[in-house]
């Protein structure tokens, strides 16, 4: 069976007055029908762009070069802006980080989901209010013919990305990206909007694409995940065996950064990767994540490092062992005890 969403070599370069930047590069990805895929990754990763790359919603000075982005046995590269309404907020809908920069203030909740709706269904206005206050309820939104009338400043945060949530599900899409969709919101609301989007997946079946930086909460709703540093895919593989087994050090060392009640050991401190994500300048000509990583050998700063098949539909961009040979127990704390500029 095809793949709902497959992308092939995706690349993307932004030039500035000062430098050409290459945030993302050479990622591959594939997402099925009724699956959630997690891209995870620090701030600066490209988590973003690459769903902004898919959606055809690029910055103005950026190039988008990739081999295949094909949506439902349909290529996505080169279409003009007639055919990108017909798929474009229908076909794939998105979630963005702020709700309330998405949402107009000008105008209630209520009137700018019909309007969004009618501009993708043909609908009499109290055809379009019906469904708008049914998908409100689906997205657990209290009181909706009440908040249908209220304007987005009116909103808590919360209720403004169930309000969001809602609006992605108006033209029945076949894929919603959530682009950190728990972004400033209290834990317990983050696990509130978390167990929606589950929630909603499992019932009409939409695939989703959970953008993420935070590896600990795609446990329970991601069925694959691609772990993104510095543009490039570093690992890929089943949600099970990546929390289990990671083959990354990035990876295991955004494993070791969850605090975990009852874990950590008294006079040890918490697992952090130290530095930081480098500026997407120029093509790496080395492992991208040697300057951070505990295992680093000379053979990592010899070349770039391709991503390769690890077994069991895994993927690592990583030259150490795969049987965990090459790592020493006690690297990371020892790496940690270490300044890192």
């Amino acid at each position: 069976m095809a793949h709902l969403l497959e992308v092939e070599d995706l690349n993307v370069d932004i030039a500035t007055d000062h430098a050409r930047l290459s945030p993302i590069i050479g990622v591959d990805l594939t997402l099925d029908r009724g699956d959630t895929l997690a891209i995870v990754g620090e701030s600066g990763s490209g988590k973003s762009l690459t769903a902004l790359s898919i959606l055809g919603l690029l910055p103005r000075r950026a190039t988008l070069r990739a081999r295949r982005i094909d949506f439902a046995g349909r290529s996505l590269i080169g279409l003009s802006a007639r055919q990108w309404q017909s798929i474009r907020g229908d076909r794939i809908t998105m979630i963005f980080q702020d709700p309330m920069t998405a949402l107009d203030p000008c105008y209630t909740v209520g009137d700018q989901m019909v309007e969004v709706l009618r501009q993708h269904r043909r609908m009499s206005a109290r055809d379009a209010r019906a469904r708008v206050l049914a998908l409100m309820e689906t997205a657990r939104v209290p009181s909706p013919a009440e908040r249908y009338s209220q304007y987005p400043h009116e909103l808590s945060g919360g209720l403004r990305q169930r309000v969001m949530i809602a609006m992605s599900l108006l033209s029945e899409p076949d894929l919603l990206i959530a682009d950190e969709p728990t972004t400033a919101l209290d834990v317990t609301i983050q696990a509130q909007i978390l167990r929606l989007l589950a929630d909603i997946q499992k019932k009409s079946g939409v695939s989703l694409i959970l953008i993420t930086h935070d590896i600990g909460v795609v446990a329970s709703i991601a069925d694959t995940i691609a772990v993104m540093y510095r543009g490039q895919i570093v690992e890929h593989g089943a949600t099970n065996d990546i929390l289990s087994m990671p083959l990354h050090p990035y990876t295991e060392g955004l494993l070791r950064s969850i605090p975990v009640p009852g874990r950590s050991e008294r006079g040890k401190p918490l697992g952090y990767i130290p530095g930081i994500v480098p500026p997407p300048v120029g093509m790496p000509r080395a492992c991208v994540f040697a300057p951070r990583c505990p295992y680093v050998t000379e053979a990592c700063l010899a070349s770039a490092i391709p991503l390769r098949d690890a077994g069991g539909g895994r993927k690592v961009r990583c030259i150490l062992p795969l049987d965990g040979s090459g790592r020493r127990a006690d690297a990371w704390e020892q790496f940690q005890s270490v300044q890192v500029p």
